[in-house]
């Protein structure tokens, strides 16, 4: 009787349907902070395309002014150790009836710490000959430090593994064409906790903290080997009912194309404190007189 009750249970456990639902197929996807961390390898990297646009308050579709990226990172075992992009404002929304106004490009190049911005940028004199400015890491500015880092502003760094696998861990996630989508949030104090980095925020340009008030959503897409296409977050700086806010979007193409960022020729660069010292001499003071005094 035993073996009769086995055998009916089994049979009836046959012809329960399999779940091929979301979290079925998720068990098998890959795990997209292994994938990226098996892309660091020396003299290869990543391209990326960026673009984002500040808001006033949560709810808000009408965007101020706004950055884009595109450029490509350098890897070696350690993580990304160069970049080379270039970034434009983006300017707020024209009159009606007229284009917004273009803004120049910036080209950036990273090597280790070193950073090198287009001389023509720079609002000043440039000696004849100096086509690029090398800053010292802490003289940068907040943008341009968190920038030139990995050539994005996401506040999400991909590229950190303890970071990536505490965003998954809190994500949820579905499967889609080609891949899988993770959806999260997550607020400054537990980002502070996770990140290896200092977290800066881009309001105030000082380091978050535990009593940082703000969040950050995230929409991350990733193709069937693990390796992010897409991410999109949401960037929400202080509290209240109108805080202000930063929505990036990222693309990302070519994981592992062979690539090798220098810095560009030495007799084409100028440190800081020298084009200031040529700045200074080319602004000779007038000299006093009983005319002019």
């Amino acid at each position: 009787m035993r073996r009769w009750a086995a055998l009916a249970v089994a049979v009836l456990l046959a012809s329960v349907p399999v779940s091929t639902g979301p979290a079925a197929a998720q068990a098998g996807a890959p795990d997209p902070a292994r994938a990226i961390k098996r892309q660091f390898r020396s003299e290869h990297g990543v391209r990326i395309s960026e673009t984002s646009r500040y808001f006033f308050g949560e709810k808000s579709t009408v965007s101020g002014s706004g950055t884009r990226i595109s450029g490509s990172l350098q890897f070696a075992p350690s993580g990304p150790v160069a970049a080379d992009f270039t970034w434009r404002d983006l300017p707020r929304p024209g009159t009606e009836g007229l284009p917004p106004e273009k803004s120049a490009p910036h080209h950036v190049i990273r090597v280790g710490k070193d950073v090198y911005d287009d001389a023509d940028q720079y609002p000043g004199p440039v000696p004849e000959g100096k086509k690029w400015i090398h800053f010292p890491n802490e003289h940068r500015g907040s943008m341009g430090r968190d920038m030139a880092r990995d050539a994005s502003l996401q506040p999400l760094n991909v590229y950190d593994p303890s970071m990536m696998k505490a965003v998954l861990k809190c994500s949820t996630s579905r499967p889609v064409s080609g891949g899988s989508l993770y959806r999260g949030t997550m607020s400054y104090k537990e980002l502070s906790k996770i990140s290896r980095d200092a977290l800066i925020s881009w309001t105030s340009g000082r380091p978050i903290g535990e009593r940082s008030k703000g969040k950050v959503s995230w929409q991350l897409w990733t193709d069937r080997y693990g390796l992010p296409k897409r991410l999109v977050t949401t960037d929400t700086a202080g509290g209240g009912r109108d805080p202000l806010v930063k929505r990036s979007d990222t693309r990302y193409t070519d994981w592992g194309f062979r690539l090798d960022i220098t810095a560009p020729p030495a007799d084409e660069v100028i440190d800081e404190d020298d084009l200031l010292d040529y700045v200074r001499a080319q602004n000779t003071p007038i000299p006093m007189d009983a005319k002019n005094t």
